[in-house]
């Protein structure tokens, strides 16, 4: 089986979905059976959006082949996993996620990575970093970084045929 493990890969919605979690590797799913996967990149426009303050921001990306859900902690400050940590470091990432959250607004283009997680029986993804894609462009690029998703879920062979 082939390790991504601390890798952003670059998934459509329906790939992210179709995850598995790994009985043998905390913390990670496999993909078709073959990809431990524990982090993954994603690019689209944000249409769901859920705020609960000073606890988290719960949002999704459409790419076309379905929603991915996303979700910001904010409760770094309250939270005890974060109480052995250094003050002014726990600070620092709650202030990165506060600005994190202020970027994310329905419609707006976003390229969005995160950690690979399974909540309540669901895939879901732990935000690492979210930036407002302002290049046009940008969703094609990413596209082509995925074409092995893209042909697969299209239809064409591995020789790359596709009739053009």
């Amino acid at each position: 089986m082939q390790s991504l493990h601390d890798t952003h890969v670059k998934l459509l919605a329906f790939d992210i979905l179709s995850l598995i979690p790994s009985s043998s590797h905390p913390n990670t799913v496999i993909r078709k059976g073959t990809h431990i996967l524990s982090r993954a990149e994603s690019l689209d426009i944000v249409t769901f959006w859920e705020h609960k303050s000073d606890r988290f921001l719960k949002f999704t990306i459409d790419d076309g082949t379905g929603c991915i859900p996303y979700v910001i902690w904010l409760n770094q400050l309250t939270s005890p996993y974060f109480s052995r940590r250094c003050p002014p470091d726990v600070r620092r990432i709650a202030e990165v996620a506060k600005s994190f959250a202020t970027v994310v607004q329905i419609g707006v283009l976003v390229r969005v990575r995160g950690k690979v997680g399974v909540y309540r029986g669901n895939v879901q993804l732990t935000v690492v970093d979210v930036v407002v894609e302002r290049d046009p462009n940008a969703e094609i690029v990413h596209e082509g970084g995925r074409s092995e998703s893209i042909s697969t879920k299209v239809g064409f062979d591995e020789g790359g045929g596709g009739g053009f």
